[in-house]
């Protein structure tokens, strides 16, 4: 039994989802998780607050594994490909316009709700929603390097390394 294809529309063209779209989905639920929980917590301290940094620190762990599992796989590219560390972790070369809006607009959001709510419970569990825009951050790392577009290295490069 095959599972069914996600749609993707792209152009006014229906296409079956990018191999990536799992990240927009991920994107997407670590922050309405960060937003709603700070937001609880800020309206209801004694019984939402230790929920938000729970949720602050399980995104700031997952975050820090996106970074290091981009690492690996930036590393790995960059065998064959000229993989630049900015282009990989900021830039996200060859990525869709709408693509790149959406997972900077998460990051924005992430830590524009992590620093009010610090801002206005500064010495409660509020105070870890700073962390959580790490994730997002490391949703871009992940897309960058593997998905990311990079020049192929060169004869000369391949000469050099294998001596």
């Amino acid at each position: 039994m095959s599972r069914p294809q996600l749609r993707w529309q792209a152009g006014g063209a229906d296409q079956a989802a990018p191999s990536w779209q799992w990240l927009l989905v991920a994107s997407r639920a670590g922050t309405v998780a960060l937003c709603v929980t700070v937001i609880l917590g800020a309206v209801w301290p004694s019984g939402a607050g230790v929920a938000a940094q729970v949720v602050a620190l399980v995104l700031f762990g997952a975050g820090g594994l996106a970074f290091g599992r981009a690492y690996v796989v930036a590393v790995r590219r960059s065998r064959f490909e000229q993989v630049s560390t900015m282009a990989a972790f900021v830039q996200m070369p060859g990525a869709p316009r709408s693509l790149r809006l959406e997972l900077r607009v998460a990051v924005g959001l992430q830590f524009a709700v992590g620093v009010t709510g610090a801002a206005i419970r500064p010495f409660g569990p509020l105070a870890f929603g700073i962390l959580g825009c790490v994730y997002g951050l490391g949703v871009i790392a992940l897309w960058g390097a593997g998905f990311g577009r990079f020049a192929g290295r060169s004869p000369q490069d391949e000469r050099r390394r294998n001596g």
